[in-house]
C-alpha cells in the first residue's frame, strides 16, 4: 500500500530530522510541497538554517520551500541541553546562520492555506514538537475541520518513555499541543517509540558514509557520529540510535509498513505522567481518531532507507 498525498514535513533539525529530510527529498513516493522547521531540539534561527543547509545540499533549495516554525511551546519554556543533538541540533557543527530571511510562524499561515486548497488529500508529517499544528487547529474553531491527516513521530503506548518513564521527547517539549492534536478530530497515525526503537542506525552505516565527499554526506556524518556517540553514552542497550523520524516518513509513503490500532489518544499535561500518550477514557465510545503504531516491518523499512540515503549522499 502506498500514499500519494500531498505532504508537509514539519521538522525541528535535530540529527534524525536531518536524516528524515535527506529520506523525504529523495524518495519517489513522497509528494513533498514543502518544509516547516520550529524549535525543538535547537533554537528555530538554528533548526531553520540546519533544514536549509540540508536542502540545499542536495541540490532542492530551488525546489521545496522552508518555512520557519515556532519559537517556544504554547505556555512552557523549552531550556537546551544539546547532549543529543549538540546545542546546534547537528552535533555542533555550528553551520553558517541562514535563517534572516525568515519570520516566526510563516509556517502556520502555509499549513493553513494547504488545507484549505488540498483538504483530504493532504498529509501532515510531524517530527518535532506538535506546537505549529495546535496553532493550526486554533485557526478552526468553529470546525468543520478539513479533511487532512497527520503522520506524526509522537508519543509511547507501551514503551517507556525517552525523557523519563512516560514520555516521548516530542510530546514532552509541548505537551499542551499534541494534547490539542491529538483531541482534535483530525486522523492520525502514531509513530512512536514502540516502533522506532525497532529501527536503528549503527556505526556501520556511518563509515560508508564517512567514505562519501558530498557536502550532504559530509554534515549528516558528522551529525549522526555526534548522536551515535550519546546514544552510546545513554541509551547503552540500543545497537545503535533510533530511526524516530525517518520511520515517521517511511509510515506517510507507506502506511502498511506498521501493525496500529485504533485508539482516541490524550495527553496528560501535569503530575508525575506530564507528557504521558493515553487512551482517552472520555472517549472510549467514540470512533477512533487516532491508529498507534505497536509493530513494524523494521527490515523491510531499513532497506529501503538505507537505499535511498545511499544514493542521495553518494
Amino acid at each position: 500500500m502506498e500514499s500519494r498525498k500531498k505532504s508537509i514535513l514539519c521538522v525541528d533539525t535535530g540529527v534524525d530530522d536531518a536524516l528524515a529530510l535527506c529520506y523525504a527529498l529523495s524518495h519517489e513516493d513522497l509528494d513533498l510541497i514543502g518544509i516547516c522547521a520550529s524549535y525543538g531540539m535547537a533554537t528555530v534561527p538554528k533548526t531553520y538554517s540546519n533544514t536549509k543547509h540540508i536542502v540545499n545540499s542536495l541540490g532542492k533549495g530551488d525546489q521545496i520551500p522552508v518555512y520557519m516554525g515556532s519559537e517556544k511551546p504554547l505556555q512552557r519554556d523549552r531550556e537546551y541541553s544539546g547532549t543529543f543533538h549538540g546545542m546546534d541540533g547537528l552535533g555542533n557543527q555550528n553551520l553558517p546562520d541562514i535563517s534572516s530571511d525568515a519570520t516566526p510562524e510563516e509556517s502556520v499561515d502555509f499549513i493553513v492555506d494547504s488545507i484549505k486548497r488540498y483538504g483530504e488529500d493532504l498529509q501532515i508529517i510531524t517530527t518535532g514538537p506538535m506546537t505549529d499544528m495546535a496553532k493550526v487547529l486554533l485557526r478552526f474553531p468553529d470546525g468543520p475541520l478539513p479533511g487532512f491527516s497527520m503522520v506524526s513521530m509522537a508519543g509511547a503506548a507501551i514503551t517507556p518513555g525517552n525523557c523519563n518513564l512516560y514520555s516521548e521527547a516530542n510530546v514532552m517539549v509541548d505537551p499542551e499541543a499534541a494534547k490539542i492534536c491529538f483531541e482534535s478530530g483530525v486522523p492520525i497515525t502514531m509513530v512512536g517509540l514502540d516502533v522506532t526503537r525497532k529501527t536503528l542506525l549503527t556505526g556501520k552505516e556511518l563509515k560508508v558514509w564517512q567514505s562519501y565527499d558530498s557536502e550532504s554526506a559530509k554534515i549528516l556524518s558528522k551529525a549522526v557520529g555526534f548522536y551515535l556517540e550519546a546514544y552510546r553514552v545513554h541509551h547503552p542497550y540500543l545497537a545503535g540510535c533510533a530511526l524516530h523520524d525517518p520511520l515517521a516518513v517511511g509510515v506517510a509513503m507507506h502506511p502498511d509498513l506498521v501493525t496500529t490500532i485504533p485508539m482516541n489518544i490524550t495527553v496528560v499535561t501535569s503530575g508525575e505522567a506530564d507528557g504521558d500518550t493515553v487512551e482517552n477514557l472520555d472517549k472510549v465510545a467514540e470512533e477512533p481518531t487516532t491508529k498507534v503504531a505497536l509493530s513494524v516491518d523494521g527490515e523491510r523499512f531499513m532497506k529501503d532507507f538505507y537505499a535511498h540515503m545511499d544514493a542521495v549522499l553518494r
